[in-house]
């Protein structure tokens, strides 16, 4: 009996799974650079420094985050674990310059620590409910975090000063974040609706809900690079949205899954947009005409996704275990890798997008040499 199945008995093992069908996996190879075996849960969140190619971290269902830094070798991973959840980490996320890392657990906390030394420095109180996920602000050490109280907050991480609490949706916020300018703030809710912020007021400057808006809970939100205000949304109506924060107009309805969708990135370089769901598909749109140009297909529910900046190419992680490149322009798969005996939930790129780091049901993080 390997260790993961005695954990599987852990009367402290967390009792979320969020995704309740059987999801092993038989590897067809091992094709991971590095195996990270340092929590005792399913890992559910990841992020890579955005200035340092050997470090990473994650966050899982045993309320642990660790801090990882690879070796030499490149097979060779060390660990500093941050303890201070009591509950799951959801999520985690590096700071603009890659000195701090932010963690959000359920039981409502973000707790802010040195990259450097795995110090606790602060721990951000308020919210009523657990925090879906935390962002910073692209310049500054501000940190946004959204709960399922219903609000989002923000705070000045330097100093833990609370700076605002946006309050306006009637369920849990289920993702969001600064616009890249830095100068808005975005939520998506269960409620079905995504809202606009004024950061310093905490009003609500643009509403999108109802009609010709989505029918059903906004799960993912991704913002475009360089056009203000454009963003498109994903939800459990099973389809995507493309709206402009600026005009608060709905520009396009991206309807071609069956079931709902769980990721979406815009693509920075063409007028393109990728949106993964629980109908195993990848679908790629093309924003001029709102209609599909392929659709890429997986073996079960793709979790994230993520264009490569300058190409036409994007990275996709599964609950099928496999890490996959795709060059959307021939719709070919270039790269498949396995190694994962669970779903993937969610991974991050290396500050050169060559390598990324996945966080599995199977209680590890692998780093995968994706591009040579």
């Amino acid at each position: 009996m390997d260790s993961d199945d005695e954990i599987e008995g852990d009367p402290d093992a967390p009792i979320e799974d969020r995704d309740a069908e059987g999801t092993d996996v038989v590897p067809p190879s091992e094709d991971a650079a590095a195996v990270v075996r340092t929590h005792r849960g399913s890992v559910y969140a990841c992020a890579w420094s955005p200035t340092a190619a050997d470090c990473f971290a994650s966050g899982g269902g045993d309320d642990c985050a660790f801090v990882h830094r690879i070796g030499p070798d490149a097979s060779t991973v060390t660990s500093v674990a941050l303890k201070a959840h009591t509950d799951t980490v959801s999520s985690v996320a590096f700071n603009h310059d890659g000195t701090l890392l932010a963690t959000g657990g359920l039981e409502g906390r973000a707790c802010i620590w040195s990259v450097s030394t795995g110090e606790l420095l602060r721990t951000l109180e308020g919210p009523g409910g657990g925090l879906e996920w935390v962002r910073w602000h692209p310049k500054g050490n501000v940190l946004l975090a959204g709960s399922e109280d219903f609000t989002a907050w923000m705070w000045n991480a330097d100093n833990a000063e609370l700076m605002q609490v946006f309050a306006g949706h009637s369920n849990s916020v289920l993702c969001g974040g600064f616009s890249p300018d830095g100068r808005g703030v975005v939520t998506g809710s269960f409620d079905g609706s995504l809202r606009v912020w004024a950061p310093r007021s905490g009003e609500c400057v643009t509403l999108f809900q109802g009609h010709p808006f989505h029918d059903g809970p906004v799960t993912c939100v991704d913002f475009h690079a360089t056009t203000p205000g454009l963003m498109l949304t994903g939800s459990e109506d099973n389809t995507c949205r493309l709206v402009s924060g600026e005009s608060g107009k709905v520009l396009g309805t991206l309807a071609g899954h069956t079931e709902t969708v769980e990721c979406v990135g815009l693509s920075a370089d063409f007028p393109f947009a990728a949106s993964g769901a629980i109908d195993a598909k990848c679908v790629v749109w093309d924003l001029n005409t709102s209609q599909p140009r392929t659709t890429l297909m997986h073996d079960k529910a793709v979790s994230a996704i993520k264009w490569i900046p300058g190409t036409a190419c994007l990275y996709s992680t599964s609950i099928d275990g496999c890490v996959r490149l795709w060059d959307t322009r021939t719709s070919q798969c270039q790269a498949a890798k396995w190694g994962h005996t669970k779903g993937v939930l969610d991974f991050a790129a290396s500050p050169d997008f060559k390598c990324l780091v996945t966080a599995s049901d199977d209680h590890t993080a692998r780093v995968f040499q994706m591009v040579q």
